[in-house]
């Protein structure tokens, strides 16, 4: 049987989700009548920035796009009225586009995704620069916009047809006028308009689709007549026709007189009552008993094909009914240019499910279960969850919702949204897996408390009222999933300490790792935890209590968590300067992430990796890690977390060749400008470009910019961020001869590294702010500046950490790299015989390298080397 290869469920979620027959509009049918007038007016398209289509039903829209898209190549969404959603409206644009650019979803899908659910205004944005790339013009056709309601795609369309670029010609085609602000385009000469009375049939016109395009024998005068009647008005043209007889003929012009409409506004009533509604029960009491059947039970369905029409009406001969409308074009459409699906026109539609509400609700119902049935068998999940919940059969949208629910997590939340706010609540708790993805969902949305206590509830209800209901691996799964969800809401609330309890009763409870941990920072995924992490943002002491206590709690685990939790405690540990405890906790984080090969947590580790390396004064070192990582990383993922791990290469690099990276740091333009919606490792990208014009000379350019990120950290209270631009306005600042003015930042960045142990930042900063802060000391000493509350221990301790440093953070000794690996394990205090073990040589050799290594370090024993290394810093 013939399906679309996005049908199956076992495809990706948005594939799941996307119906290719809304990408095309309806091939015209062979008999179609050529009306040059209209499709030539196809050239001007391209003149026009916008295209305004605008008539009722029947009057020969669908048909003049379809003229229009017969010789351009266009990208097209039939729209209707499901198309509520902002995100999914957009997600049908850009799959259209795809059709006329070639892998243009690959390009701009993932990172269109993830910045829609952030700021969908910067979403679009990204969306226009692609379009803009195009060498050839774009035809974008949004079909049947009457269908839209939401006032939020009205505002993003006004948003998007005002700042498209050039290249990008849209024609918008609905029933009426859409409610958009267009004043400025048709000021401006970039609107065209086509409307109802550009589409009415001329006289000509009429006697040409009648006697040629419908072959009827009718003469010139009769259809002259019928245009004058229905004012050019095609639907009512063609129902005149299809109603046509010789006997009774008269009968029905005069009746279609005294219903047609008396002003030229009524024309636009025709597809609701007067003529339309006349002559359509007219055409459809003229079919047979057995067509009238099919016709109103196949009218529930949005589009069909035979064997849907079997299934609906129970007739062996459908598929050949439904050939038979589409002979005598009984308002019938064809979806698809291999003419597998098919649709009523809009007008017979709605007349279709009037008369079919006559039978009584119960009839209708049983329908949409029969369509149901056959799409879920069909692997058309969407539809039949749509035919399930318009049928009042909740409990089959429970369990097909339910089963589906592990293909919408990976993606957003919109089509879930849609389901669970029409099914009864009642309904949903009484299956906890369901009620579970629930939960999942509005967790952003509902109270701390109140969704605490929907959760006691859910999980007092397993383990008490479904006792001995639900299969023991399920209840426990549940149940653990319970403890995960109590964890999410911490986390979303920034309750640190709620979060640490609650992974620790995780653990506690012996429950495994499980792969939803995965999708408690699904919007955070940043190479920087101590930046990032909700309620910590830079405060090391937060992240002390939170990551710290977890992480020491689960590191035995090879688990997501160890690595996630690890990685943000081993920045602590890198910021306060404590090296060794850096190294040990970075180094479990990665083993993990390298096991479990997320690149959520690879991307994060190699980072931290490459900032330890470059602390201990070995920036090539650096620079190799991160070019593992994006060997480790897939396509897909490499393409998102690209620009960041660019950003830490510079930065890295910057040690390395200053000024030559520096003017590749310009010229590539990271980030252009700093707005509200950057997240931190656009800023972290900011700060690496604001270095690297420091390094040219552009000190204005770099303080103007500094003080728009340090206006952004302070409103979101981003600490890391704050310290940074205060380090570097007071080396601008400096360096420009402003003594006294330097101060203030300086004091800012110490103020708050005082309060939370910040050592690190300023240490990575070199001789200059080790001469500030001297220079601060001094003006203390001599009463030369008020203490502001700052503590002259810490800035005393800054400066010692500093002597430990030799040029920015090199050894003062250089071990051999056999050397340092002997040492390194001298440090983890195993013996000469097992050292001689791990590399496979005597133990009087290992003893020979140690002894090297106390005469460079002038050391006396393994315990005073190892004194000295700490006191160096670069253990």
């Amino acid at each position: 049987m013939h399906q679309e290869h996005t049908a199956g469920l076992e495809e990706n979620w948005i594939q799941f989700m996307i119906l290719k027959t809304k990408l095309e509009l309806p091939p015209l049918p062979p008999n179609t009548l050529d009306r040059p007038r209209l499709s030539s007016t196809r050239e001007q398209l391209y003149k026009f920035k916008v295209t305004l289509l605008t008539a009722p039903a029947g009057s020969g829209k669908s048909t003049l796009l379809g003229s229009w898209v017969q010789h351009e190549q266009a990208a097209c969404v039939c729209l209707d009225d499901k198309d509520q959603d902002p995100l999914q409206f957009w997600l049908y644009v850009i799959h259209a586009l795809d059709r006329v650019k070639p892998d243009f979803c690959r390009e701009i899908l993932a990172h269109f995704l993830r910045g829609y659910s952030m700021n969908p205004r910067s979403a679009l944005v990204l969306l226009m620069n692609h379009l803009a790339l195009a060498e050839q013009p774009v035809l974008l056709i949004l079909d049947d916009y009457h269908a839209v309601t939401q006032a939020e795609i009205h505002e993003q369309m006004e948003y998007f047809v005002e700042n498209m670029p050039p290249s990008v010609h849209l024609v918008l085609s609905s029933r009426t006028s859409p409610p958009l602000k267009l004043e400025k385009l048709k000021l401006r000469g970039e609107l065209r308009q086509v409307m109802l009375q550009d589409l009415a049939f001329t006289a000509e016109e009429g006697v040409k689709f009648c006697q040629d395009a419908l072959n009827l024998n009718v003469t010139s005068s009769d259809v002259n007549n019928w245009v004058q009647q229905t004012e050019g008005w095609v639907a009512g043209l063609k129902l005149l026709a299809l109603s046509y007889t010789d006997s009774t003929e008269q009968v029905r012009l005069r009746s279609a007189n005294r219903l047609a409409p008396t002003s030229q506004d009524d024309q636009h009533h025709y597809s609701d009552r007067s003529v339309s509604e006349y002559l359509l029960e007219e055409v459809f009491h003229r079919q047979s008993p057995e067509m009238q059947h099919f016709l109103l039970s196949t009218s529930v369905v949005q589009r069909m094909n035979g064997d849907l029409c079997r299934a609906l009406t129970d007739i062996g001969e459908a598929p050949q009914l439904l050939r038979h409308l589409e002979k005598e074009h009984l308002f019938l459409i064809t979806m698809d240019r291999g003419a597998y699906w098919f649709r009523y026109h809009h007008m017979f539609s709605s007349f279709l499910r009037r008369e079919l509400a006559r039978s009584g609700t119960e009839q209708v119902n049983a329908l949409h279960a029969k369509a149901a049935r056959w799409y879920e068998q069909q692997g058309y999940a969407a539809e039949a969850l749509d035919h399930y919940i318009h049928g009042q059969h909740v409990q089959d949208a429970a369990r097909l919702l339910e089963e589906l629910f592990a293909h919408f997590i990976m993606g957003e939340w919109w089509t879930l949204r849609r389901y669970f706010d029409v099914l009864p609540q009642d309904v949903v708790k009484t299956r906890p897996k369901l009620y579970m993805s629930y939960l999942f969902l509005v967790a952003r949305e509902r109270p701390y408390g109140e969704m605490m206590k929907e959760l006691d509830g859910l999980e007092h209800m397993i383990q008490v009222h479904l006792q001995g209901q639900l299969p023991p691996e399920i209840s426990s799964y549940l149940l653990q999933v319970v403890c995960v969800m109590r964890a999410y809401m911490a986390y979303l609330n920034r309750d640190l300490q709620g979060l640490s309890d609650h992974l620790i009763s995780y653990i506690d409870q012996g429950y495994p790792d499980d792969i939803a941990f995965q999708y408690m920072d699904y919007d955070r995924r940043e190479s920087m935890r101590l930046r990032s992490f909700h309620g910590v943002n830079g405060s090391l002491q937060r992240g002390e209590q939170c990551f710290g206590t977890i992480t020491n709690r689960w590191f035995e685990e090879s688990s997501y968590v160890t690595s996630y939790y690890g990685t943000g405690y081993a920045e602590i540990k890198l910021e306060q300067n404590r090296l060794s405890e850096a190294i040990h906790y970075a180094d479990r984080a990665l083993e993990i992430a390298l096991q479990i090969k997320v690149a959520a947590l690879l991307v994060p580790a190699y980072v931290l990796k490459a900032r330890i390396e470059m602390a201990q004064g070995r920036p090539n070192e650096g620079m190799k890690l991160l070019q593992q990582l994006c060997v480790l990383l897939s396509v897909k993922d490499l393409e998102y977390w690209q620009p960041i791990i660019q950003a830490h290469q510079y930065r890295l690099q910057l040690e390395i060749q200053p000024t030559a990276t520096a003017q590749l740091v310009v010229d590539d333009s990271i980030i252009e400008i700093v707005n509200p919606e950057l997240s931190c490792d656009q800023v972290f990208s900011s700060l690496v470009r604001v270095r690297a014009k420091l390094l040219l000379g552009d000190d204005e350019e770099s303080l103007n910019e500094l003080k728009r990120i340090r206006t952004l950290a302070e409103e979101r209270n981003w600490l890391t961020e704050q310290v940074e631009c205060g380090l570097l306005e007071a080396q601008i600042l400096q360096r420009q001869g402003h003594q006294e003015e330097c101060m203030a930042p300086l004091l800012r960045a110490i103020a708050i590294g005082s309060s939370e142990g910040y050592i690190r930042s300023f240490i990575n900063e070199g001789e200059p702010v080790k001469s500030l802060l001297h220079h601060y000391l001094h003006l203390r000493r001599t009463h030369s500046i008020t203490d502001s509350g700052i503590k002259l221990a810490y800035v005393k301790e800054l400066l010692s950490a500093f002597a430990k440093e030799n040029r920015g953070g090199i050894p003062s000794v250089r071990l051999s790299p056999m050397e340092q690996r002997v040492f390194g394990y001298i440090a983890e205090g195993l013996t000469s015989k097992q050292i001689a073990a791990e590399f496979g040589i005597s133990a009087g050799t290992v003893n020979t390298h140690i002894r090297r290594v106390f005469a460079k370090l002038g050391a006396s024993s393994r315990a005073h080397a190892v004194q000295i290394a700490e006191q160096q810093g670069w253990l």
